[in-house]
């Protein structure tokens, strides 16, 4: 029997990898294109079917896989398309070549997502110039390695290569119409009087008694009333002049005196409308251009899968016969879904009551083809609600309902829990600030808070507290202290209200935590106080978790300083209870990083001794949360359409609904 050395066996240890490394890169050369083309294929099915998961929800692991495959997608079909230029293996596998006009269609995309974030609408000028590089490259692959194999294979190359080239020029169309100047310069060109025309073809009233538990059909009666007066949500948007239409007053005026939960549905659905326009292919779809394409591109599809079958597989492997038949098929599938998407969606509605062909708009309105045809869809969507498929993907175009929340005194003054014997390792911090980071759950939006919205909205505009452009007038809270002086002699000194509107979040925020702990046994009315902490706690998770939802300069140096002023003053105190230990705190000393709190106690024993303290406070959140969400720039109020919305965007329409019709009131008769 032979000895071995160490020496030796190290050697023997070393050319493993080597030998397994090596046979990893033939691999990957042999098999490169067929995997990079299949992974191209599988991330277009993962855009198709979860980028609806973005009009509701923030963070979920759908959300996360639809970001990876939205950021490798083209990385990933450009790789494949420059190896296909680049391979050797072409000339022996002629068919490989055939695959280039597919990774082009990759490139352009399921019409359900453009633009991931608002910022990739601004860089269509990149993806114009990655268009003509791409299509010239798939064009050198094609004229190389098909042109001779035959008229009629050339042809179904040819075919898929025309819808390919097509539908990537839509994608940057598409990203150029979601830019807010473009948005603005189409409705100048718009004619009021042919969208007028909706009018014509909607049900003049809901059903007597209301739609009940009918989710289904109620979503139906709003979303073609919000295509209606859409163009309200469109031009407060991009900050157009256009004003709306006598019909679109009246539509709006009809439904807020039949009910105002109609008003805020009809607001998601028209955002849900808005974020089709950012987000998505809707502005390029919903034209005749559009439509034609989407008709000739599954004929064109299906017509190169029968030449492949009876013209292209002559001496290509196996394999690679596989993998055309998966992209063919996958082909197939995604524009067949996107010709009756577009043909069943409310969108084409709108198209159909606004076009100049008046026998096409005579055939699918006045005859109801297209009714019968939607009629079809909304009884799969009933049939999805009732097995729940509705809510895995997300059908429903309306708002979360939740509004996010974080309380400072809990985050600031939390005990350590568990983890506290982690701290020997340095771990306690880090869990604490781990659980102030995430704030607490979110929670569904109160009905008597949108009441109380809508109300106060209502008194502003008759107040003359929002101006002629839908602008409020003056500061944060001033309106609500002044009415509370004018109306019942109690006067709160408006140094409350900070110099800042972050300063007066925080002011108040605190005060309401001590002025409810301290007053809460007397308190009647259990919902009023709990819609004022929800109230309350919302705009203090916009303050530390959306600061770009608030107008002006972030102010994060405030809030921190006025935690680390809080935590301190609690953690010195003998009360075991922070809200008691804060309301025995001396006011004394005007430091600065103490300000805000000393200010906020001083308010709410303020609070504590006055009448009526707790619709006082109610009233003066309602008007931070409407002065905020008018003054929040339009772009930041864009940016949430594409990760569920804040219920300051819907207020921020509800607001230039009601002032619309409020400020519009001679254009429309009053109802009788």
């Amino acid at each position: 029997m032979a000895n071995f050395g160490s020496d030796q066996l190290g050697d023997t240890r070393l050319v493993e990898p080597r030998v397994a490394a090596g046979w990893l890169l033939d691999f990957w050369n042999a098999w490169a294109t067929e995997i990079l083309v299949i992974l191209s294929l599988l991330q277009q099915g993962v855009l198709l079917f979860f980028s609806g998961t973005r009009r509701r929800q923030g963070r979920s692991p759908k959300r996360l896989l639809l970001w990876l495959a939205y950021q490798l997608a083209d990385s990933t079909a450009m790789y494949a398309l420059g190896n296909l230029s680049l391979s050797s293996t072409l000339r022996q596998h002629r068919l490989v070549a055939f695959w280039a006009p597919f990774l082009l269609l990759h490139l352009a995309g399921p019409d359900n997502i453009t633009a991931y974030s608002l910022e990739d609408n601004k860089l269509w000028k990149r993806h114009l110039l990655t268009l003509v590089v791409q299509v010239l490259g798939a064009g050198y692959v094609i004229y190389n390695h098909i042109a001779g194999g035959g008229i009629l294979f050339s042809l179904g190359a040819a075919l898929t290569t025309a819808i390919a080239v097509a539908k990537f020029c839509e994608k940057t169309w598409a990203l150029r119409c979601a830019n807010f100047g473009v948005i603005r310069e189409s409705m100048e060109a718009e004619d009021a009087e042919q969208l007028g025309k909706c009018d014509l073809y909607l049900e003049d009233r809901p059903p007597r008694g209301g739609f009940r538990e009918k989710v289904v059909e109620k979503e139906e009666f709003l979303m073609l009333r919000a295509h209606a007066v859409f163009r309200v949500c469109k031009s407060a948007m991009v900050d157009s002049s256009k004003n709306p239409g006598s019909y679109i007053v009246g539509i709006l005026k009809n439904l807020k005196e039949k009910e105002m939960g109609y008003m805020w549905t009809l607001v998601e659905m028209e955002l849900s409308l808005m974020y089709d326009i950012l987000y998505t292919k809707a502005p390029v779809i919903h034209t005749l251009r559009g439509y034609c394409i989407r008709v000739v591109s599954p004929l064109a599809v299906a017509a190169s899968l029968l030449l492949f079958q009876f013209y292209g597989r002559e001496g290509a492997r196996t394999a690679d016969v596989a993998v055309t038949y998966a992209l063919l098929g996958g082909a197939f599938l995604m524009e067949t879904t996107a010709l009756l998407s577009a043909l069943c969606s409310t969108w084409t509605f709108s198209f159909l009551c606004a076009t100049r062909w008046s026998s096409l708009r005579h055939s699918a309105l006045c005859l109801e083809r297209w009714h019968r045809l939607r009629r079809m869809v909304l009884s799969l969507r009933r049939l999805a609600h009732s097995t729940g498929i509705a809510g895995f993907f997300r059908l429903s175009r309306k708002w979360t309902g939740t509004m996010g929340q974080y309380n400072m005194l809990e985050m600031s003054t939390a005990r350590p829990g568990w983890w506290a014997g982690c701290d020997m390792f340095g771990m306690c911090t880090v869990m604490h600030d781990w659980l102030a980071g995430h704030g607490m759950p979110a929670v569904a939006v109160p009905d008597g808070l949108k009441d109380l919205v809508v109300t106060y909205i209502q008194h502003m505009i008759r107040s003359g507290y929002i101006n002629t452009p839908g602008m409020v007038r003056g500061s944060w809270g001033t309106e609500a202290l002044e009415r509370w002086k004018e109306h019942s002699g109690i006067s709160i000194d408006s140094k409350f209200l900070g110099s800042e509107l972050q300063e007066g979040i925080i002011i108040w925020h605190i005060a309401t935590d001590v002025f409810l702990a301290r007053r809460q046994a007397e308190i009647e009315g259990r919902d009023k106080v709990k819609e004022v902490q929800v109230l309350s706690n919302y705009m203090m998770f916009l303050l530390v978790k959306r600061p770009d939802m608030l107008p002006g300069l972030a102010q994060n140096k405030l809030y921190q300083w006025t935690k680390t002023s809080l935590a301190t003053n609690v953690a010195n105190s003998d009360d075991v209870n922070p809200a008691s230990a804060l309301y025995k705190m001396e006011i004394t000393g005007h430091h600065v990083q103490k300000f805000r709190l000393l200010l906020a106690i001083e308010l709410a024993k303020t609070l504590v001794h006055t009448k009526n303290a707790l619709e006082l406070v109610y009233e003066v959140w309602a008007d931070f949360i409407i002065y905020t969400a008018n003054r929040c720039s339009r772009e930041s109020h864009a940016k949430k359409l594409n990760s569920g919305g804040e219920f300051t965007t819907l207020v921020w329409l509800m607001t230039d609904h009601l002032h619309q019709v409020r400020f519009n009131k001679d254009l429309y008769p009053p109802s009788e």
